[in-house]
């Protein structure tokens, strides 16, 4: 494939490349991420455009969740969610790059998804050598042809033939014209320095930033220097490489509707599959009985057995949630290596697994009751609220898992699991998890508050939060209806954080996380009500004083099983 702005691929490439360097280097998480994601996107692009290369529509699709998750990477800053923010965002541009030609992707399989990540990842390490080989070949092949076309020309073929060899001679000589811009820049850079050297005398602050500039070329921060350097140009070729694979292979790979290709054919009997499934069933099938004995039926039988209602909460809401998970992997892999001849195999396969699935389903309703029930007795966490997202969604994954084997289409699970991700990284961000957390658990101390003295407000869990939570608490320590003991806590709460403001120690623009700035302004603006909280420092942790008790920030006074 011929390309006639190949130059601009790796130019963009190392500028996307040194704007990571200029955007992390010692700097904060922020917008910096955003950032380098758009120029890394642009940077394949645009040349792509250039060379009115096709791409089709159905492709930029995948730049919606990607232009969406990172974004959310500068607007929460709540830890896991920043990750998941990450990673999707990643991901989606690694899928992108992908199938950027052939537009596809929402047709992939499983099986295509692997074999065409393994091709991305292995493109990574020679792919940028490929790039010049390929298209330089590509060139010369097109002027052999024309070379042949000349030869065989009937008019002017000889005047023909001379002007193409003093064309192809000017090709063969590509430093020619860089040649005059080279001596220029050396010519210059004589001048550049006396100017410099004065206009840093005249001016102290311009003398600052030229020291500044010049520091960086101290032989005492050659380490660093060569550092930098190489992680530069390793993202640079990277980059350069997931360029190659989306403009020259990914139209190569087009997934098989009509006929999918499984890694491995189907060589398990129907009867060994009926036989796991109806095995599994009847496991579950019990379990699901004690539960509605023990669990669903109410608390006089839980306590009969010598269990609260938090203790028998506790004991394995995850691990129900990993046996649906399980349950998932099982019965796909069954139903891709299950023969099925007769038609009466595959509905008695199809019938067992919708009895699977509908027990799974049970089952984490039987965890989200759990959890329910953990957190009447200890409250809101990061984890709980997580698990309650991620059931919903599995819940989802279940019903799309059984309508695909009902309309005979499980190949289509990779489009379901796309959906899954994306939707669970979505609500994540719109539930905004630390706030969320806030009004939960100050609502219940407040319903629970019924005249006590001291509230049941677990204030030491409220201080770890992120800033995502700064705006719900400042909500409700100035909301009237809020009272005085749980506004005490809260406001004991914002001093501990207001006296440890996280304020970056580089400032400029592109470290600029909303969050944060939303947080640090709305505590300054309370400074004056929070002088009423006063904080300590003792070398180990911070100290708050609420109602002339002397409290730790970081008490946690949470359930020790979470």
């Amino acid at each position: 494939m011929k390309l006639k702005n190949k130059h601009l691929y790796w130019i963009f490439a190392l500028l996307a490349a040194t704007s990571f360097d200029i955007l992390f280097w010692e700097r904060p998480f922020g917008i910096n991420f955003f950032i380098f994601i758009l120029l890394a996107v642009l940077g394949g692009l645009i040349p792509t455009w250039m060379e009115k290369i096709h791409v089709p529509w159905t492709s930029y699709l995948l730049l919606v969740p990607l232009a969406f998750f990172s974004v959310m990477t500068f607007i929460r800053v709540e830890p896991f969610t920043t990750a998941v923010n990450v990673l999707v965002t990643l991901s989606a541009l690694a899928f992108f790059l992908m199938t950027l030609r052939n537009g596809t992707w929402f047709r992939y399989s499983l099986r295509d998804i692997f074999v065409s990540g393994i091709q991305f990842l292995l493109n990574n390490v020679i792919g940028g050598i490929l790039f010049f080989n390929k298209t330089k070949k590509a060139e010369s092949s097109q002027v052999g042809e024309a070379d042949n076309a000349n030869d065989n020309a009937k008019v002017e073929g000889k005047q023909d033939q001379e002007s193409h060899g003093e064309n192809l001679g000017k090709k063969e000589k590509p430093l020619k014209g860089i040649a005059p811009y080279l001596r220029g820049l050396l010519l210059a850079l004589p001048v550049l320095g006396i100017l410099t050297f004065f206009l840093a005398q005249a001016d102290p602050i311009f003398n600052d930033r030229i020291q500044n500039a010049l520091a960086w070329f101290r032989i005492e921060n050659l380490g660093e220097m060569v550092f930098r350097l190489v992680y530069i140009l390793v993202i640079a070729y990277v980059l350069l490489s997931s360029y190659y694979f989306a403009v020259v292979e990914s139209k190569k790979y087009q997934p098989d509707d009509d006929n999918e290709k499984l890694a491995i054919s189907p060589f398990l009997g129907s009867i060994e599959s009926s036989v796991i499934l109806g095995a599994v069933n009847l496991l579950f099938l019990l379990f699901v009985v004690l539960q509605f004995n023990y669990l669903f039926s109410g608390g006089k039988n839980i306590s009969l057995q010598g269990y609260t209602y938090a203790e028998y909460a506790r004991r394995g809401f995850f691990e129900l949630i990993a046996v649906a998970v399980i349950s998932l992997v099982l019965f796909y892999i069954l139903s891709m290596i299950t023969k099925r001849e007769h038609k009466n195999q595959g509905r008695l396969f199809s019938a067992l697994g919708l009895i699977l699935v509908g027990l799974v389903a049970i089952i984490l309703t039987s965890a989200y009751i759990r959890l329910n029930l953990y957190e009447a007795a200890y409250g809101f966490t990061r984890l709980r609220t997580l698990a309650h997202v991620f059931m919903i969604w599995i819940a989802l994954l279940l019903a799309g898992v059984a309508i695909l084997e009902i309309t005979r289409t499980m190949k289509r699970l990779a489009f379901i699991l796309i959906l899954f991700i994306v939707g669970f990284g979505l609500t994540i961000n719109l539930l905004n998890t630390d706030q969320f957390i806030v009004n939960q658990n100050i609502s219940r101390a407040i319903n629970n508050h019924n005249d006590r003295a001291e509230s049941d407000l677990d204030t030491g869990y409220l201080y770890s939060l992120s800033a995502d939570a700064v705006p719900s608490l400042v909500e409700f320590y100035t909301d009237g209806n809020t009272p005085d003991n749980v506004r005490a806590e809260i406001g004991g709460v914002l001093a501990c954080k207001f006296a440890q403001i996280d304020v970056p120690q580089d400032e400029s623009w592109v470290s600029y996380h909303y969050s944060r700035s939303q947080a640090n302004t709305l505590l300054a603006q309370q400074s004056k009500n929070l002088d009423a909280y006063p904080v300590s420092y003792d070398m180990y942790t911070w100290f708050v004083e609420v109602n002339g008790e002397v409290k730790s920030c970081s008490g946690y006074q949470a359930d020790p099983y979470d």
